[in-house]
Parts: structure tokens; C-alpha cells; sequence
């Protein structure tokens, strides 16, 4: 790029927050990202990374702040990368993840602004202690075996010995938990240390009930977990579960295949709109117990019950939204590819006495259409995909059967717009209520209400 290279210094006026909490500015009509910087903030910065179309700079120093720039709270916050925006005032933080949703639905539909309905961000009072989970790698260092995370986009490890987003529960059974990994000289699973085991510790909490669960994810089974797990359970008494996991790096994601039980119960509990929902260690459930009950309700709100409606949940999980939505339906089916959350939805509905709910183990890509085949078309679909969104062929599945009403839970801006594009064509988009789940980060969560366009006859759903 003319006049700029890696190590050029330059100034600029950001002009807008990107989607991962990023400043913008532009240089040429380049485009620069420069994380750490805010709207309206001018920058000294310096290219740390040139590509064609875009560039990436660091804040040497700020020309002119913000007012809604903030001290970070967090010792680790220039390091980690697990927050992103810990630097921005939070009512700002709010105005921002509004903003990145109008982005995403600038830049991937033809919708004007006037046409989309962004609410405001439904926020916390509380900010900080709000994860109910935790996820983090460990490795052998020069002080020894250590837990932390991973910066972004490096193999650069950062030792966290608390975070404040995570419940103080958390940080207490990580704690001791690595106090005795430490006592019976276990080590990480490294390049350096082949013959180490450890590789992640998982930690759930659950304050409606006071109980942990904790999961070591490792290379191969040592006997000394088995007495780490003793330990543990004895120690701290809100640890009700106690498991390992062996993931022998095959397997992308942070659990293996399996859980095997070393102690205490098989389940924790979350007590939660009157239900009392199991919840096994490789099951998914939200990350922040506080906001969950804002995100159900407003998804209830979106679907508009009256008791007559068949319902579909696809990407159910361990079954909390379909078993809320039966009080308010006739039938509910939910589906779920993951074996685990289909055994604890499955045992979530006995436990609660809920009739009226059929729930499928299956990949929803498949599962929904093969539901369509029979006939059974619901009055309301709620679906809560992944980050990657829906696939394409789903989302001509769903315009095929004309369901009348459809709630799309999103975790992904980006994603969000790129499948309601798609769904515009027999979509008409009532409004998007934005709801942060994750305060300090760049993460956005929504609910969207999408209704059919016109009132042509559709087929006779079958009522389960």
C-alpha cells in the first residue's frame, strides 16, 4: 500500500466500533482496526499488520479520548482477549451491540435503516461475576503447572489466576483444583512435557442451587484423579460432580467423546421457572444463569402462545425452552443432535412432570426437514443455531412449509443477517430485541421475530 507499511505511524479518527469491539478508522481509504480504540477517539497508532484491503495498528498513544473511555477493572484485560471492551463505559457497550447488529443487516440485506426495528440492548446491573462456566486450558511454565487462556488468534498463553466475569465460585474451585494438580505433580500436555496429560478444566456453578461440577479434560486416564476427585469432593461441598474426559486432540472441541464419573453426582441442578433442570458436564447451558431468564422470556414474548400452537424448538439442548414453551403450547417437539443434552432434556421432562413435549436426537439440518416430510408443520419455530447460523438448504426447507411465525435466537450478528436475507423472501421482519449476555465482550445475542409475509392457505399442521 503506498506511503504505509508494517511500522508506519499514523493518525486517525476512528469513525466506527467494529463487531469485535474494535475501533475503525481509515487511512486512505484503507481501512485500519485498531483494538483498544473507541468512536470519536483520535489515535497515534502504529501498522502492525498490512493487507491488501485493510490494515491492523496498535495505539501508541490517544490524541483525544473519549468520555465514555474507562479504567479496566481487570489486571489480565490488555492480555487475555477474553473481553473486549472492558475499556468502554457500559452503557456504551449496550448502544454498541445494537449498532453491530444494524451493521450486519447493512452490510449482508437490503433493508434501510427505517425498515429494521433494533431495539435497545437489554443489559445487567451487575456486570462483572456473571459466568456461570469455565473453560481454560493449562500449561507447564517457569513457576509451574499454570490455568489461563489463550490470547486471541496466538499459541501466546496468559496466566489467570481470576476472572472477574466468571462467578467467584469459579475462581475458588479453579483454585483448588490447580492447588492439587500441583500436590500430585501433574503436568499439561505440551511439547515440552510429552508425557503430561492435562490439557483443560472445566468448571460449572450454579448458584439457584449451590452446586459444582468439574471435569478434567486430559490426554490419557491417570490414578491420581481418582484422588484429586476425593480430595475435591471433600474439600469444597457446593463440588457435587467430579468426571474427566479424555480428548486426545482429534476432537476440535474442548470436551472428548466422552465423560467418565469419578465421584459425587452424574448431574448438578439449576432450579429455574419452577423446573428443577439436570444438567450433565458435556451438556450445554447458558453461560449466564442471570440474563438466561431474560432470553426465555423474551422468546416467549416473541412466540405469543395461547395453547393451541404445535411448536418446534430446534438446537434444544438439555430441553429448558421446549419444556417453557409446553406450558403455553399443545405440543412442543425439540431437536437436538447432541446425545448428552438429549438424555438430560429427556430426563428434564420426567422430572417435571411435562407431557406434551417429543424431543429428537438428531442434526436439525436433517431432523426438521424429515418432520416436515410427515406432515408435522408448526404454527411457531424457534431455532437457536450456532455461531455458523442456518444452512442454506434449512432455510429452503423452512420457506417451503410456510410456518407462519419464526423466532431466531442468534448468537452471531453476521450470521443473523446473512439467513434472514435468505428468509425475506416469505419473511417479513417484525423487530430484533438485542440482549447482552455477555457484558465486557464483543458477543451479541438476540431475538428476532419473523412472521409470514402474506396469508396464503398453508397446509393443516399435524397436532401432536
Amino acid at each position: 500500500m503506498e506511503n504505509l507499511s508494517v511500522g508506519s505511524r499514523i493518525t486517525l479518527d476512528i469513525r466506527k466500533q467494529g463487531i469485535n469491539g474494535e475501533g475503525i478508522g481509515y487511512f486512505n481509504k484503507l481501512t485500519v482496526f485498531v483494538h483498544g480504540a473507541i468512536l470519536k477517539e483520535t489515535m497515534l497508532c502504529e501498522v502492525v499488520e498490512l493487507y491488501q484491503t485493510y490494515a491492523v495498528a496498535k495505539i501508541v498513544e490517544i490524541i483525544r479520548a473519549s468520555t465514555r473511555r474507562v479504567v479496566p477493572l481487570c489486571k489480565f484485560y490488555d492480555r487475555c482477549g477474553g473481553c473486549q471492551m472492558q475499556h468502554i463505559h457500559y452503557r456504551e457497550q449496550l448502544k454498541i451491540k445494537q449498532s453491530i447488529i444494524h451493521q450486519a443487516l447493512s452490510r449482508y440485506t437490503e433493508l434501510n435503516r427505517q425498515e429494521i426495528d433494533v431495539m435497545r440492548t437489554i443489559g445487567m446491573d451487575d456486570t462483572y461475576r456473571y459466568r456461570n462456566k469455565a473453560q481454560m486450558p493449562l500449561k507447564n511454565t517457569n513457576f509451574g503447572l499454570a490455568l489461563g487462556l489463550y490470547a486471541p488468534g496466538s499459541n501466546q498463553f496468559v496466566y489467570v489466576d481470576t476472572c472477574i466475569v466468571q462467578d467467584e465460585a469459579v475462581n475458588l474451585i479453579n483454585k483448588e483444583t490447580l492447588s492439587l494438580f500441583r500436590k500430585h505433580d501433574l503436568l499439561a500436555n505440551d511439547s515440552s512435557n510429552p508425557e503430561g496429560i492435562l490439557l483443560n478444566l472445566v468448571t460449572r456453578y450454579l448458584a439457584s442451587t449451590h452446586t459444582a461440577s468439574v471435569t478434567f479434560v486430559v490426554t490419557d486416564f491417570d490414578e491420581r484423579l481418582k484422588i484429586i476427585a476425593k480430595e475435591l469432593l471433600a474439600k469444597n461441598p457446593v463440588i457435587r460432580s467430579v468426571s474427566y474426559s479424555i480428548n486426545r486432540k482429534k476432537n476440535p472441541q474442548v470436551m472428548g467423546d466422552h465423560v467418565t464419573f469419578l465421584g459425587g453426582e452424574k448431574q448438578i441442578y439449576e432450579h429455574f421457572e419452577g423446573m428443577d433442570i439436570g444438567i450433565s458436564p458435556d451438556a450445554f447451558h447458558q453461560l449466564n444463569s442471570r440474563q438466561m431468564r431474560i432470553l426465555y422470556s423474551e422468546m416467549l414474548k416473541a412466540a405469543r402462545l395461547t395453547g393451541t400452537e404445535l411448536v418446534v424448538d430446534a438446537y434444544s439442548g438439555i430441553g429448558i425452552t421446549s419444556l417453557i414453551l409446553a406450558k403455553s403450547a399443545k405440543h412442543v417437539y425439540g431437536i437436538d443432535y447432541s446425545s448428552a443434552s438429549i438424555k438430560d432434556a429427556i430426563d428434564n421432562q420426567h422430572k417435571n412432570h411435562i407431557k406434551n413435549v417429543t424431543f429428537i436426537e438428531h442434526h436439525v439440518e436433517r431432523g426438521l426437514p424429515e418432520l416436515f416430510k410427515k406432515g408435522i408443520i408448526p404454527d411457531v419455530l424457534i431455532v437457536d443455531p450456532p455461531r455458523a447460523g442456518l444452512q442454506e438448504s434449512l432455510i429452503k426447507a423452512i420457506l417451503a412449509v410456510r410456518i407462519p411465525k419464526l423466532v431466531y435466537v442468534s448468537c452471531n450478528p453476521s450470521t443473523l443477517a446473512k439467513n434472514l436475507n435468505l428468509l425475506f423472501k416469505s419473511y417479513r421482519l417484525e423487530y430484533i430485541q438485542p440482549i447482552d449476555m455477555f457484558p465486557h465482550t464483543a458477543s451479541v445475542e438476540s431475538v428476532t421475530l419473523l412472521t409470514l409475509k402474506s396469508t396464503h392457505k398453508t397446509p393443516e399442521p399435524v397436532r401432536g
